[in-house]
């Protein structure tokens, strides 16, 4: 599972397309609330992870991930 956490709702709409006509899975989320619930539920393999984001900033988002011991794969977004 890809997880995208991208608040452009375009960006993040054509990247989760991609991916799965790849034949990957992917969800994306537009706000880091909405990507935290979801790491709870389900941990990804890979985050496709924006720096530019409403209230916390991927680089925040990236070391709270990081913090609580979870090694799944981060690719930065940026612009």
């Amino acid at each position: 599972m890809i997880y995208i956490l991208e608040d452009d709702d375009s960006i993040r709409e054509l990247l989760e397309y991609s991916l799965c006509r790849s034949g990957l899975e992917a969800r994306g989320f537009s706000t880091p609330h909405e990507f935290g619930a979801a790491v709870a539920a389900e941990c990804p393999t890979l985050v496709l992870l924006d720096v530019m984001l409403p209230d916390i900033d991927g680089f925040e988002v990236c070391r709270r991930i990081r913090a609580s011991g979870s090694r799944m794969g981060i690719i930065m977004l940026t612009a």
